[in-house]
């Protein structure tokens, strides 16, 4: 009987123990919600735009065929547009540019739009389109024109900038060679040029400081012997989980945070984040026609001679996108105008690592662009 007690007793003892441990998890759980909330409150208050003239709003409008997501931010109605061309393929950022934006919305419209097959627009289009079969770099040409012809019209202006990140860079620059009437100035950030040659660049400096170290490197020889016979998503980033940690960023802003805490990350956001971190193959196949094009790409090919001021800006540590490759093309191309723009310490994403310095840098070379 007073062993029969005794074991009751423990029973009702681990019994509040856990619930004791489910009640702290509980607490800190919603103690966290409040928290990542509380932030977005605050964001939303400080980048929310109140002027008479100005506009803030997320809407879908139809570019061929397709009712595409933009998130379109400004102070005065009457500055300069710029849209921004996000990177990936298929990687859209507009829920986290208010990083950098906020510095930009006094003196220009930012217009940022999820690209065909991709985040709120491929949720909005889904039914019609599953497989992204109309997602290809012709067709994202297509839209691209038809969303610079309803920039121009409902902002009654005459042209746009176009500012592209990394692939955003190789539709940006393409686009403003074919439709220079339409472009006042073209800017690259991360200019992506050609990864299967900027690649091996990149793994051949990881090679030998690999071997400087006293590293092992046959995992990493192997992985790129895979990417030279088979130029895919997957040969690419196993190559680079090999050549990226011989090229750190210290600096380098948590980029799901961002996510987490903006005022403009919803639900269909985040069914596509889970797309990409659900499993890479899965991913690849939803933009197969994308990712194939961008592993052969080559900006060079579209021309080197443009009629409009070009600009590129990049961080010191972008090896996703080297510095070298960026500089080589700008030597090469002829235009109006042009600059280059090197920030030190950041990678491959300058505008979210050092926004101010990021801004300010954007801001002087289109003031000198556009005069």
């Amino acid at each position: 009987m007073d062993r029969q007690k005794k074991n009751e007793k423990k029973k009702m003892g681990f019994g509040t123990i856990m619930k004791g441990i489910v009640g702290v998890l509980l607490v800190a759980i919603i103690a966290a919600v409040l928290f990542v909330f509380g932030i977005r409150g605050v964001l939303y208050f400080s980048n929310r735009i109140t002027t008479p003239n100005g506009v803030d709003e997320s809407i879908y409008v139809p570019l061929d065929g397709q009712e595409q997501y933009l998130l379109i931010r400004g102070e005065d109605v009457n500055n300069p547009v710029i849209i921004w061309l996000h990177g990936g393929p298929s990687g859209p950022d507009a829920f986290m540019n208010y990083r950098f934006q906020k510095y930009l919305v006094g003196q220009y419209t930012l217009v940022n739009w999820d690209q065909r097959g991709c985040g709120r627009t491929y949720f909005r289009n889904c039914k019609n389109d599953p497989n992204n079969q109309t997602a290809t770099f012709e067709q994202a040409q297509v839209d691209l024109d038809e969303l610079v012809n309803y920039v121009l019209d409902r902002f009654d202006k005459e042209t746009v900038i176009l500012v592209g990140h990394s692939y955003g860079s190789v539709l940006g620059s393409r686009y403003t060679l074919s439709h220079p009437d339409k472009v006042a100035a073209y800017v690259g950030i991360g200019q992506a040029v050609a990864i299967s040659e900027s690649e091996t660049y990149s793994y051949e400096d990881a090679l030998e400081k690999a071997k400087a170290q006293g590293d092992e490197t046959t995992d990493m020889e192997a992985a790129y012997r895979a990417f030279s016979e088979h130029m895919t998503l997957s040969t690419l980033m196993n190559l680079r989980q090999h050549t990226l940690k011989y090229h750190p960023v210290e600096n380098e802003v948590n980029k799901i945070w961002l996510g987490v805490i903006s005022p403009y990350m919803w639900l269909n956001d985040v069914r596509w984040f889970l797309k990409q971190v659900s499993g890479l193959e899965k991913y690849t196949a939803l933009n197969q026609q994308l990712f194939d094009f961008t592993v052969t790409a080559d900006v060079r090919d579209y021309g080197l001679e443009f009629q409009v001021p070009v600009g590129f800006i990049s961080g010191s540590e972008d090896w996703i996108t080297p510095v070298k490759y960026a500089e080589d093309y700008y030597n090469m191309i002829l235009a109006p105008k042009k600059d280059f723009v090197l920030i030190d310490g950041p990678g491959h994403t300058p505008n979210y690592d050092s926004p101010e310095e990021f801004c300010r840098e954007l801001d002087a070379m289109l003031d000198s662009f556009l005069k």
